[in-house]
């Protein structure tokens, strides 16, 4: 990567690309460009070290650096692969480890291509310099992506290693945890930013409201850990200490007179939602309690709630319709004036007999839902 501007792809789930495009255009991307789960943009390479940082929707951010096209044999795939000059971006010593999606018409099984290509990889190694690049799958220095299309493949270096959702703050989790970059993606979806109390009334292990507290005060949810690009020939670690700097002095305090509070009938959870808060460095500022949701109240003042109801996959119900119209009651008559944001794998207007101010379509893991919001007047 050179200091002229390179393309760069942010990944992403189904249905967050725009907030995540809108992310990348407020951190300085350049040329944005929308696609399926991914959005493409140009920067230099403090940018890629920003965006790492930063970008709160993304789950990886790759670098393209070669497209193999009409690769019709596995002589062909395997030539390719050795002609790369891989020496250009990573030592012989570091661990390397692939990640593929999709699939080559011509060569149908991905194992037997990732074998060519670490075939190749190390014999371009020990053919030049004695000795290879170890194979890791739990922990590589070096992670290549490979996207397989028809006969091609685009080869990318994979700058964040481990995927941005793993902050670092989230040590335990309930039986159906909430994917941090998914939780969010909800809050900017929302558009809170901290002008309103703030209540997850089912809040688990508190991802929602700590990622919510985190936006607000501008901390980079990846501020403090590693990444791949470090990893790199051309790591340069003056300007990533710089762009991390930068980053900590946008950092603010949260506003004194919004409330953020956070409410599970499972008293384990709340404990876990604690430790995650403290680990986030956001417990202060917000307040969790072992209360049940229809024990639950308003508090005074203009409230946006954001919350994961049980679905009835992975945290059974007896009836989800009974639940979800005794929810849709409780909100209606316990949080008049409050705005009520929720995903659920089903469209809540008959529950609470009104169309949605806005609703998104979203896949939580592999379940289609939806998330809406409603005005409770």
């Amino acid at each position: 990567m050179n200091d002229s501007p390179d393309k760069i792809v942010a990944t992403t789930f189904k249905g967050l690309e725009d907030v995540l495009a809108r992310e990348i255009k407020e951190t300085g991307g350049k040329s944005v460009r929308k696609l399926v789960r991914a959005v493409e943009f140009y920067g230099d390479k403090a940018l890629l070290y920003k965006a790492n940082m930063k970008l709160s929707t993304a789950l990886r951010i790759l670098l393209p650096v070669a497209h193999w096209r009409n690769i019709k044999s596995v002589s062909s795939l395997y030539n390719k692969a050795y002609e790369f000059p891989w020496e250009n971006y990573f030592h012989s010593r570091k661990s390397i480890f692939f990640h593929f999606s999709g699939e080559l018409d011509t060569i149908p099984h991905s194992k037997f291509v990732s074998q060519k290509v670490k075939d190749a990889i190390a014999d371009r190694f020990r053919d030049r310099f004695g000795h290879r690049p170890d194979i890791d799958k739990e922990n590589p220095q070096i992670r290549i992506n490979l996207h397989l299309f028809r006969d091609q493949i685009t080869v990318s270096l994979d700058s964040s290693g481990d995927p941005l959702f793993k902050r670092g703050y989230r040590e335990d989790t309930g039986p159906a945890p909430l994917n941090e970059v998914l939780a969010a993606g909800l809050v900017k979806l929302t558009k809170w930013h901290g002008e309103t109390h703030l209540i997850d009334p089912m809040c688990g292990s508190g991802t929602i409201l700590i990622e919510a507290v985190m936006q607000s005060m501008h901390i980079p949810p990846n501020l403090n850990r590693d990444f791949s690009f470090m990893h790199w020939k051309n790591f340069d670690e003056s300007v990533y200490k710089h762009t991390k700097e930068q980053l900590k002095e946008h950092i603010r305090t949260a506003y004194d007179i919004i409330q953020v509070a956070g409410y599970d009938k499972d008293a384990a959870a709340v404990e876990k939602a604690r430790q995650n808060a403290v680990n986030a460095g956001v417990d202060k500022y917000i307040r969790f309690e072992h209360t049940d949701f229809f024990e639950t109240r308003k508090i005074p003042g203009p409230v946006t709630l954001i919350f994961n109801p049980p679905y009835d996959k992975r945290l059974s119900l007896v009836s989800r319709e009974k639940f979800y119209k005794k929810m849709a009651g409780h909100l209606k008559e316990n949080y008049k004036w409050a705005v009520a944001w929720m995903i659920t794998p089903e469209r809540m207007d008959k529950y609470f007999h009104k169309k949605p101010v806005r609703s998104y379509r979203l896949m939580n893991g592999k379940i289609p839902v939806w998330f809406s919001g409603f005005n409770l007047d």
